[in-house]
């Protein structure tokens, strides 16, 4: 039985990584206690800590979207689930600790034939996909699909799953190790550091385009996206890291080819709709893990106390695929 009075977690302290002792957490109506063995560290956390992503009203202030491990307590109206189980789970906040709280919606059972360490990489990931593929854009087969930063934690989980679901995928990346990471994984690989991301796209598609983008830099790319789209194409926006600005673009583009711009974020969606997410994945997207149509990448795996290092890996872009934090593993 669970009789944990406090535990070791990371916290955001002036823009730092802290290393403290804290209360665990206490459990309210629906959720679950898990005894995290890893944490994903995602690009969000990076912005958390920098102040410019903040967590939702009522979510725990420590950063950390999702983790695995094994079930420590069950709230009493929580059904479905047994103590011991080993799950994985997407969060509201508070991943980088011994011990997370989380609604029991948003738990999802390891896929079979993968470990802890390999499950931890998928629920921000796949949640994120299905979001954007999905529910979004409603990706049909046959269309072609451009995912910017495909060899990232997320990114390689949002264009294998385009691919399962029947997509033309094409992925940018940086260097030739990355774009080798996505052709081993079906993904058709642009280096963007070769030639502009455009034109080598266009090439790939015969002058035509593509239906479907799935956006990370934002502004400064708007006017080139929407010369990307075919008629009836989707862009579909996740983060603005290039910059939140958009100057010279002709509305006439999303009129005449009847375009559709779409922004979206997942953190801040309601607990309902993580729910319905969440359940999705796991209906839809959950047994392609089993058969290995969709793979996780582990890039690195960092001790919690060495929280720090991580952070500073995924700033300077440096990993292909999920940097992971180890917590408990082996307790």
């Amino acid at each position: 039985m669970f009789s944990d009075q406090s535990m070791q977690a990371i916290t955001i302290t002036d823009g730092q990584l802290v290393h403290a002792t804290l209360p665990c957490p206490t459990l309210a109506a629906g959720e679950v206690l898990l005894k995290v063995a890893y944490a994903g560290v995602n690009r969000a956390d990076l912005l958390q800590r920098q102040g410019l992503y903040a967590a939702p009203e009522g979510a725990s202030p420590l950063p950390g979207l999702e983790v695995s491990g094994h079930i420590a307590k069950l709230a009493d109206d929580v059904v479905g689930w047994g103590i011991g189980e080993p799950v994985c789970a997407l969060l509201n906040g508070g991943g980088y600790a011994e011990y997370v709280a989380v609604p029991a919606t948003q738990l999802l059972p390891v896929p079979a034939r993968l470990s802890l360490q390999q499950a931890a990489a998928l629920p921000e990931g796949l949640v994120t996909a299905y979001m954007a593929l999905g529910l979004e854009a409603a990706l049909r087969a046959g269309e072609r699909v451009l995912v910017h930063g495909g060899s990232s934690g997320t990114g390689h989980l949002i264009a294998q799953t385009a691919r399962a679901f029947g997509g033309e995928v094409y992925a940018t990346a940086g260097s030739p190790e990355k774009c080798a990471m996505l052709t081993q994984l079906a993904i058709t690989p642009i280096n963007h550091r070769d030639a502009p991301f455009a034109e080598q796209l266009m090439a790939h598609t015969g002058q035509e385009g593509v239906d479907i983008i799935v956006d990370i830099l934002g502004g400064p790319q708007l006017s080139t996206h929407l010369k990307l789209l075919r008629k009836g194409g989707r862009l579909v926006s996740l983060a603005v890291m290039e910059g939140a600005v958009a100057e010279s673009v002709k509305m006439s583009s999303i009129l005449m080819k009847h375009l559709r711009l779409i922004g979206t974020t997942l953190r801040a969606r309601s607990a309902a709709e993580k729910a319905e997410m969440v359940g999705q994945v796991r209906r839809h997207i959950w047994p392609l893990i089993s058969t290995g149509t969709i793979t996780p990448v582990i890039d690195q795996v960092f001790p919690l106390a060495s929280a720090e290092k991580a952070h500073q890996r995924m700033e300077e872009r440096l990993h292909l695929g999920k940097i992971l934090l180890e917590v408990a593993a082996n307790k």
